[in-house]
């Protein structure tokens, strides 16, 4: 029992030695700490040289009394709209203070003006220049220990965080928060607009997203700022680097594959200079402070929402994927449909690039660029659609091109490799137009044409050639007018007029006239579409000659054809019925004066005659000037006639004082008018885009009438050719459409529409002028419909899928999903609803007869030379099996 006894009391006195060692011990470590808290800590020492600094600094007795006054005291600005308590002019006690502005820190002066609008009581420290609020210690202050999510921003990286108050409007701009800085010190702000620029140019945002706009490949960055250091993956780094944000995003930039082994973001071979600028824009990425009185409102509004160009634009968005030069991503592991080919440029119409850039390609790297995705505006799109253009070759200017200056032997060969699969080995037409019809041989000009194979027809299945020279252009224009029967010579005409009786030529060109003349000209030559031809003022000063030449070879871009295909006996017949119509002989011309001066008949035609004839004599209420048909037919004598007597029962009155015309000229005015009008044939100037003639409202309800049926209430076509196509209502003058409306075209549906023509249309010839207002009404339109050309019928599919499975599943996959492998080969996926939406049926048919150069695509059309000789019925059914695929 006593040993028991003296083991508790020996345990007892143990336990309260060691409880008094311990709570001396915790006396000492709370005197020290009150020690270190009250008398050594570094805020406390801060202030009392601070409260010395204020006696070296003062001036009187005043600022020394205020010196021995200073209170030592933690200080703090509590933000409760910002939800923290900032403590750092605890140790900043002057940075406030302008007297401070050459000592040393903690106690100088804020540099610059910011403190006038971010006043500290209201903002505190830690919104701009992050940092631990709460802390007083220099080291937990700045926020460098372990675990604080904000240390302190770097000197370089200050301006950053404007981001969270200031739009973007008033950070970059020449005058911009981040371009330019008080005493011309930088801070660090021109380089994150130095990154921003980086990041642009760098194709940054063809993969992420920023504020709603970019790629998706990529993460989402519009906040990566405030991404604390816990949420980047340090584990590829040495164990003696930095575990900073800053550090991990310029190792990032600089070698991406080493830091993030299996990303897709490529070395962009960045200087260190380069790595350090994106850095700064990537930390100034960050959420806006939306609490109400932190958007600092200024009356100067920096002015920096310029327009980027197409180039810039495709370097921000698209270059990643699709390469810098548009060939070749530079992206491991994406295979993108290069851009920059000149077969995919010919096919591919500016609608169907606007669609795909649009809405993407689901199931594909290719996201959605338009709204709730990439977030480009129309405009931009269409800047960035420029700029893909750009790289198609510019082509020879239609004007240059001459079916008299071609070899139709070479244009033949060119023909059946590059044209027949589509327009027929003969011009007979199948997937394209029908080429060898007389009758739009006889109203297509040189022009026309050339511009249809040069530039194309854009969503339809008509492709520009822009590669072509101007010589093959002119050899293929040549090998189509071989089918264009060779005209009569006048001697042959003359001939014929000598060996037939007058009566009996009159007698057969009054039913020539009434079958091909009079829907223009009117029954008796009164004219209508056509010019007057009953008029004394015409036939009485003209000679056969000309009546010759204007029907032979018509005036090219307006309403008259040429008539190549009458013989000599009915071109002679013709002229005499229309002679029928004269009164008394030819009239003698009196002399023109010798040619005159163009400049000054510039001034006199705008003055005098561009109101009816058209700025450059294309045309208008009057007929057009500058033809060069009529002016080769019509000599200076005739030309000074017209001008100085006027054309009685027209609009067009004499010019001479005593004819008493709108305006009066002199004769050597009306001689340098002529100049001009000549001037005008050779100035390079073809067509007539657009007279203004015409009331769309009366020709929308003819049309819906007379031409829908086959063209499309929007004109996209259907049985017949799409007329809302840019590039045709570019490329056409009025004068086509109404010839066409008046003759319709031999050997297709295509009758004539005019009442009182041999057609199937009651489109009074008055009213032929509106119907062609109404198609010009699609110029412009972005948001036009496209032709409907395979017939996705049962039949057809069936065809159409044994085809597809026989020449096309083996690159594109049995169910067009399309097929990628290791070694580099691509072929994209045609089962795609976006790829269908956005491509015509023109686009396809085009694509497989034409194939795509510098690809495993082939061309697959008959005598197109690829590995199959499809007939364009066959192509016709792949396609409407590609379209059965489509929802």
């Amino acid at each position: 029992m006593a040993d028991e006894r003296y083991d508790i009391e020996s345990n007892e006195r143990r336990t309260k030695w060691w409880l008094l060692v311990v709570s001396v011990l915790t006396l000492m470590v709370l005197a020290s700490a009150a020690l270190r808290e009250n008398v050594l800590a570094d805020w406390r020492s801060y202030q009392m040289r601070y409260a010395e600094l204020l006696g070296e600094v003062a001036t009187d007795d005043r600022g020394r009394e205020l010196s021995d006054r200073f209170g030592i005291h933690l200080r703090q600005n509590v933000l409760p709209d910002l939800g923290r308590t900032d403590r750092c002019v605890t140790c900043h006690t002057g940075l406030d203070d302008p007297r401070m502005a050459d000592q040393e820190q903690p106690f100088r002066t804020h540099p610059g003006n910011y403190l006038a609008i971010h006043d500290p009581s209201k903002f505190g420290c830690t919104v701009c220049h992050q940092g631990q609020g709460l802390a007083t210690e220099v080291a937990d202050a700045h926020g460098w220990v372990d675990f604080w999510d904000y240390p302190m921003l770097k000197a370089d990286h200050a301006r950053t965080t404007c981001a969270r108050c200031h739009e973007a409007e008033q950070l970059g701009g020449p005058e911009g928060l981040w371009v330019s800085a008080d005493g011309g010190s930088t801070d660090g702000a021109e380089l994150i607009m130095r990154g921003r620029r980086l990041a642009e140019a760098k194709g940054c945002f063809g993969c992420h997203v920023v504020d709603g706009r970019g790629g998706s490949l990529g993460p989402d960055i519009t906040t990566v700022g405030d991404r604390t250091r816990h949420e980047f993956d340090f584990s590829h780094f040495p164990k003696d680097a930095p575990r900073e944000v800053e550090y991990w995003l310029r190792q990032h930039f600089l070698e991406p594959a080493e830091i993030s082994p299996g990303t897709m973001m490529p070395d962009l071979n960045l200087a260190d200079s380069d790595a350090d600028a994106l850095t700064a824009y990537m930390l100034s990425l960050r959420q806006k402070v939306e609490t109400a009185g932190y958007h600092h409102d200024v009356s100067r509004v920096v002015e920096d929402s310029r327009d980027l160009s197409g180039a810039e634009l495709y370097a921000m968005n698209c270059a990643s994927c699709h390469g810098g030069d548009g060939r070749e991503s530079s992206v491991p592991g994406i295979r993108s449909p290069a851009l920059n080919n000149e077969d995919a440029l010919a096919v591919a119409g500016n609608d169907y690039y606007r669609a795909i850039i649009r809405t993407g390609r689901s199931g594909s790297a290719m996201p959605a660029w338009g709204p709730r995705g990439g977030n480009l505006s129309p405009a931009e799109i269409d800047r960035l659609i420029g700029h893909i253009r750009s790289w198609e070759p510019e082509g020879p200017d239609p004007l240059d091109v001459n079916a008299s200056t071609g070899d139709a032997r070479v244009g033949a060969s060119l023909y059946k490799g590059l044209c027949g699969n589509c327009h027929g080995r003969e011009g007979e037409g199948g997937i394209g137009n029908r080429l060898n019809s007389i009758s739009f041989l006889s109203i297509a000009d040189d022009g026309f044409l050339a511009d249809a194979i040069i530039n194309g027809r854009p969503g339809t299945a008509m492709a520009s050639w822009k590669h072509l020279s101007r010589q093959e252009v002119s050899d293929v224009l040549a090998y189509v007018r071989s089918w264009q029967r060779k005209a009569p010579t006048y001697a042959a005409v003359r001939k014929a007029t000598r060996a037939l009786p007058k009566k009996r030529l009159q007698l057969i060109g009054r039913a020539l006239y009434k079958g091909n003349c009079a829907v223009c000209h009117g029954v008796q030559g009164e004219g209508e579409i056509g010019t007057r031809l009953a008029t004394d003022d015409l036939l009485r000063v003209v000679d056969d000659r000309y009546l010759f030449d204007s029907i032979v070879e018509g005036r090219p871009t307006t309403a008259m054809p040429a008539w190549h295909h009458l013989s000599a006996d009915q071109v002679a017949a013709l002229i005499a019925h229309i002679r029928a119509w004269q009164n008394g002989n030819r009239l003698a011309l009196e002399k023109a004066p010798v040619i005159g001066d163009y400049s000054l008949g510039r001034v006199h035609y705008e003055t005098s005659c561009q109101g009816c004839h058209g700025l450059r004599g294309e045309g208008g209420s009057g007929p057009q000037l500058a033809n060069r048909a009529f002016l080769r037919a019509a000599d200076n004598d005739l030309l000074y006639y017209w001008i100085a007597r006027g054309r009685h029962g027209s609009a067009m009155k004499g010019f001479l004082p005593e004819e008493h015309g709108p305006t009066t000229l002199k004769p050597g005015q009306i001689a340098d008018v002529i100049a001009y009008i000549r001037h005008l044939s050779t100035s390079g100037d073809r067509r007539v885009v657009q007279t203004g003639a015409g009331d769309a409202a009366v020709g929308g309800q003819l049309y819906a009438g007379s031409c829908a049926g086959c063209h499309g209430p929007d004109g996209e076509g259907a049985s017949g050719p799409q007329l809302n196509n840019p590039n045709f209502l570019a490329a056409v003058s009025d004068g086509f459409l109404a010839a066409t409306l008046a003759m319709g075209r031999t050997e297709t549906p295509m009758r004539a529409m005019l009442h009182g023509a041999e057609g199937i249309g009651q489109i009074p010839p008055k009213n032929v002028m509106d119907v062609v207002a109404f198609i010009r009404l699609w110029e412009g339109d972005t948001d036009r419909k496209s032709r409907p050309i395979a017939e996705v019928s049962s039949i057809a599919v069936s065809s159409g899928e044994e085809m597809y499975q026989q020449f096309c599943a083996g690159c594109h996959g049995t169910e067009g999903g399309g097929k990628r492998d290791g070694e580099g080969f691509f072929a994209p996926a045609l089962n795609n609803q976006e790829f269908l939406s956005a491509a015509s049926d023109g686009y396809l048919l085009a694509t497989i007869a034409r194939g795509r150069s510098q690809t495993p695509m082939r061309p697959f059309g008959e005598g197109a030379g690829g590995i199959a000789s499809l007939k364009s019925e066959e192509i016709n059914t792949i396609v409407a099996y590609l379209r059965s695929w489509q929802n």
